[in-house]
């Protein structure tokens, strides 16, 4: 199957077979900012860094640095995970 000149991976198809976005079927990060003062992130492997001026973490293939004041980690399990405080700046590494 062809997609503007070039074969269609296993993902994007499956993807595009679900209706899903093809980030999340391949697992990719994904980041969700509420103002400056909440970041949800899905598909994370794990925190690098933690500080209340700076939280590292690991997406795989980046690394996120949150920079801000009075970061706290509010929750997290396997995939999941909620940063608060006076959020500064969000780099891709």
């Amino acid at each position: 199957m062809e997609k503007t000149g070039r074969r269609e991976g296993l993902l994007e198809r499956t993807a595009r077979l679900l209706d899903l976005p093809a980030d999340v079927v391949a697992g990719a990060p994904r980041v969700e900012l509420t103002g400056d003062g909440e970041l949800r992130m899905e598909n994370h492997r794990g925190i690098l860094a933690y500080g209340d001026d700076e939280i590292r973490i690991s997406g795989g293939r980046l690394v996120i640095r949150v920079v801000g004041e009075g970061l706290k980690l509010k929750a997290m399990n396997g995939s999941e995970l909620l940063i608060t405080g006076r959020l500064r700046a969000v780099e891709l590494e």
